[in-house]
């Protein structure tokens, strides 16, 4: 079997997996109850279609755990303390935040936002105090105390439809990616004041910093193009095409090459020579590709799909999802080294958001 190798089908089949078309797939609720005291780091993922976060074991790819959270749940952000996570709730009005304890693998607080709606990007500073998160329909950047989990102060972005959020590597700054007025607000953290915005390309969404922290990357969705910014100067340095509806950007931890998930029908996770621009494969994933992660050595990257029979941006913005409902595309696998999907994990109906979670020590 082409990609396939001898541990990988005992895997699938101690698991409760099978092989479909050369590829493992692997089903909810596979391990035993011991092994997720034992397996670190664990992959966690959301399942916008499901109201679920799963804990996936990245080296096996078997599902540890699966709990409900709040409606839609759509990007996530964990405490530099690795024990609690917030997820962002976007189903109408969507004006509610999940807080998780990760030890306990439990739902323990909703936190209201009120007015602020549609709660969509998170993000948080290192010093881990606050999080922050976009009500994209205000055009505002909803600040929680970690502590109390109480709002305690609105940032207006000055920006249209403001969908996702990134503090700066040095805690100083937000930046706020703006769909509608296709630019990027910098905001002075501690003020909350507008500094600039940086105009990028048309339907900027998914941002990601280099791993020196001296450039931005912003996915222009519908204008199909990456635009490089230049931390220091917050300005555009470079805005070179990439087809397919950018959508999200993952480097390396080297900074040598991006992942860029493709957020169309045939989806695609990209890669991208960091250096060059240039484009090194195009790699066929499950439909409306979007959340990306990496393992820590860099060995596999884990891409979320939509699980939808139509995803579309409206005029305003705004996501419009036609649900399947009867099936689930699922994360797929890559094998970083061969550049080619080696399994697809069935968490749920539509895996989107993913971050690597590192359990404290007890």
């Amino acid at each position: 079997m082409s990609g396939l190798n001898y541990r990988s089908i005992l895997t699938s089949l101690i698991m409760g997996g099978f092989v479909l078309g050369g590829i493992v797939i692997l089903t909810a609720g596979c391990s035993s109850v011991k092994e997720r005291n034992v397996q670190k780091p664990v992959l966690l993922v959301a399942n916008k279609h499901s109201n679920t976060l799963s804990f996936i074991n990245p080296k096996t790819f078997s599902i540890l755990e699966t709990i409900p959270t709040g409606s839609n749940p759509h990007e996530i952000v964990v405490t530099p303390d690795q024990r609690y996570a917030y997820l962002t709730n976007y189903a109408t009005p969507g004006n509610t935040i999940s807080v998780i304890d990760l030890i306990q693998r439990k739902h323990i607080k909703q936190i209201t936002t009120g007015d602020y709606t549609r709660i969509h990007g998170c993000a948080m500073p290192s010093d881990g105090k606050n999080a922050y998160f976009t009500a994209g329909q205000s055009g505002y950047v909803v600040e929680i105390d970690t502590k109390t989990n109480e709002v305690t102060r609105s940032i207006p972005t000055h920006g249209k439809l403001s969908h996702m959020v990134y503090v700066s590597t040095d805690g100083k700054r937000l930046y706020t990616a703006n769909i509608m007025s296709q630019n990027v607000s910098v905001i002075d953290r501690a003020s909350g004041e507008l500094i600039t915005q940086i105009p990028c390309g048309e339907g900027v969404e998914g941002m990601a910093f280099t791993p020196d922290g001296k450039y931005l990357w912003a996915a222009n969705q519908t204008g199909g193009t990456i635009t490089i910014i230049d931390v220091e100067t917050s300005t555009p340095v470079e805005t070179f095409d990439c087809p397919g509806m950018p959508v999200r950007i993952k480097f390396t931890a080297d900074g040598k090459l991006a992942l860029v998930s493709g957020w169309i029908k045939e989806g695609v996770l990209t890669i991208i020579d960091v250096a060059s621009r240039k484009e090194i494969k195009r790699i066929r994933v499950g439909g409306f590709a979007i959340g990306v992660e990496l393992t820590p050595d860099g060995k596999r990257a884990f891409v979320g799909c939509e699980d939808s029979k139509k995803a579309e941006t409206a005029p305003n913005g705004q996501e419009i999802i036609t649900v399947s409902g009867d099936n689930s595309d699922g994360v797929h696998v890559i094998d970083m080294e061969t550049l080619t999907v080696e399994a697809v994990i069935k968490t749920g109906m539509g895996p989107d958001p993913m971050v690597m979670w590192f359990p404290p020590k007890k």
